[in-house]
């Protein structure tokens, strides 16, 4: 009987300890190996060779302490697995705006679970063994994500932009040009995330669209919303609200 290989991630340690627990009495799986977000993302592709399905909870217990950090780290973890060949279940909290939507729909995750939708063994198992077809990731409306200047944004390219910057870990709400230092190199990470195809909110004509990047408010609150520090939930919350996790609303 070949059975299903699992790594459970997780950065918080009851969990992923109970989650293996549970899955490693199934004959029909073999846990081999739990970890955190951190050191997942770290792993080399051959780590990967002998595992079948990864499942990762997107959601970073320990970052809603921390300033400017990536809420979401789990979500670096599935899009280091994109291209390789392994299954991929996302764990989200309750609630996610358009915005992380679209990051994990990009991460190339295969499943998407709240965390209230597995919170029992039988429920666990099932989505681990036979995933529910409406459980695939939805990328949400392009009407809904042109009000946030994202209908073209590879919005984890801008993650990744900002996170390799001398900002990484400092950007707040209302932090201005002044407060972070030199004006030219807040232009730059204006420019890199425009690239990503980030529009910004406000109107441009043809133009100067190509040679004017987003104003600094925008990518500010474009970057903290897409780490999960504006306009979403500090904590996650576990509850049945019949909201599905995989699809937008």
């Amino acid at each position: 009987m070949v059975r299903k290989r699992v790594v459970v991630v997780d950065d918080d340690h009851w969990k992923r300890t109970a989650m293996a627990e549970v899955l490693g009495h199934s004959d029909d799986i073999e846990v081999v190996a739990v970890t955190d977000q951190d050191e997942a993302v770290l792993w080399p592709p051959k780590r990967w060779d002998e595992v079948d399905m990864a499942i990762v909870d997107v959601f970073d217990e320990n970052a809603p302490a921390e300033i400017g950090t990536d809420v979401f780290s789990g979500i670096a973890v599935l899009d280091g697995l994109r291209d390789l060949s392994v299954e991929t279940l996302a764990i989200t909290p309750h609630c996610q705006h358009p915005l992380v939507q679209l990051r994990i729909h990009q991460a190339g995750t295969d499943w998407v679970y709240h965390r209230w939708e597995i919170n029992g063994p039988e429920e666990l198992l099932a989505a681990v063994l036979e995933p529910a077809a409406d459980h695939a990731p939805q990328r949400p409306d392009d009407r809904v994500l042109a009000e946030f200047g994202a209908r073209r944004a590879r919005v984890n390219g801008s993650v990744a932009v900002y996170l390799r910057s001398r900002f990484a870990g400092r950007i707040r709400p209302e932090i201005g040009v002044a407060q972070l230092g030199t004006r030219r190199q807040v232009e730059e990470l204006r420019k890199q995330v425009g690239r990503t195809g980030f529009d910004g909110t406000e109107t441009r004509s043809n133009a100067t669209r190509n040679v004017v990047a987003p104003r600094w408010p925008d990518v500010r609150d474009f970057l903290l919303t897409l780490l999960g520090r504006r306009a979403t939930p500090p904590t996650e919350t576990d509850r049945d609200d019949g909201v599905a996790a995989h699809r937008v609303t």
